[in-house]
């Protein structure tokens, strides 16, 4: 649902860097704050197959790479 949400009017199983940075914001604001990976850095990352969106897995990758980086 996330995702849908912030899907502009392309494809609303993705994501774009735009939209990408838009929900990191909303939904994310301690990583999006100062200190924190740039979203282009991010989106690289995670972008493997060099399509330049995030789908649902790409973004649940996200989320449990973020999770594992902040368990002490």
């Amino acid at each position: 649902m996330t995702i849908h949400m912030h899907a502009g009017s392309g494809d609303a199983k993705t994501l774009i860097k735009k939209e990408l940075t838009n929900l990191i914001k909303a939904k994310l604001p301690n990583i999006a704050g100062k200190g924190g990976p740039e979203v282009g850095h991010l989106m690289t990352m995670l972008d493997q197959n060099a399509d330049d969106s995030m789908n649902f897995k790409k973004y649940i990758t996200l989320i449990g790479s973020l999770t594992c980086a902040n368990v002490p």
